[in-house]
């Protein structure tokens, strides 16, 4: 099965972006294979320039506080006492944050280099920079995951709210089966909610992907195909919408 989830907000889409960046990141540390240091650099300062925003840290601190208060009223089970003592470890740690806003390195000489050769036309390579080549050639694979995992300790707090947020998000989500035979359908939404994510559930066997348009009252579905001659058929699927 293929899951698509589709933000119906810029706030729940800029926090699906931060998530992927944050698993690319722990993704390419684990890769011990020539040149994924190159990405992981890469995926590095993409973490600065969206997790350093002094809004965002405000923006979820404010989201974080608003859940934390929706399970203090609920029911005292052991789940949910659990759960309200994780957002309030995930508030107290963004709290005592200290992200410096941008790309400050201080006296890093090595990192400023680098992400001044990133944003240049052929991006981070040991031709023009042999410092970056002697620190490839010097450090062991071991060496480097250490030193990835350290220069990102400061966002964890970041990544923590938006992986915790998110993981509520998707818990909300309450699916339906549907069908269509003509590769479109337009499912209805409660206009007094708010809502913030679609998720379309799609066997892969179905060979076609989902694309949608929204508003506050509908979400219309358009199934596509890569394959233009590809005959129309009954495509069934799940839809589910959640909110936080």
């Amino acid at each position: 099965m293929i899951k698509y989830e589709f933000p119906l907000n810029e706030r729940i889409r800029k926090f699906l972006r931060i998530e992927e960046i944050f698993k690319k990141m722990d993704a390419l540390i684990t890769i011990k294979k020539q040149y994924c240091d190159y990405s992981c650099f890469d995926t590095y300062f993409h973490i600065i320039a969206t997790a350093s925003r002094s809004d965002l840290k405000v923006e979820l601190i404010q989201e974080i506080e608003k859940q934390r208060l929706k399970y203090n009223s609920k029911i005292k089970t052991k789940k949910n006492i659990l759960f309200y003592k994780e957002l309030n470890k995930i508030r107290l740690q963004l709290e005592q944050s200290k992200i410096a806003t941008g790309f400050n390195f201080g006296a890093d000489k090595f990192l400023h280099e680098l992400r001044t050769r990133s944003t240049g036309p052929f991006g981070i390579v040991v031709t023009d920079f042999p410092d970056f080549q002697f620190w490839l050639e010097t450090t062991s694979p071991i060496e480097r995951k250490l030193y990835f995992k350290s220069i990102i300790k400061e966002f964890l707090p970041i990544k923590d709210a938006v992986l915790n947020l998110l993981q509520l998000l998707r818990s909300n989500v309450e699916n339906k089966s549907m069908e269509t035979k003509t590769g479109a359908v337009q499912y209805k939404l409660e206009p007094l909610f708010k809502n913030d994510l679609v998720v379309i559930t799609l066997n892969e066997s179905s060979k076609v992907f989902p694309s949608i348009s929204s508003n506050k009252y509908a979400v219309n579905v358009h199934f596509k195909s890569n394959i233009a001659s590809a005959p129309l058929k009954l495509i069934k699927f799940k839809l589910g919408v959640a909110s936080l």
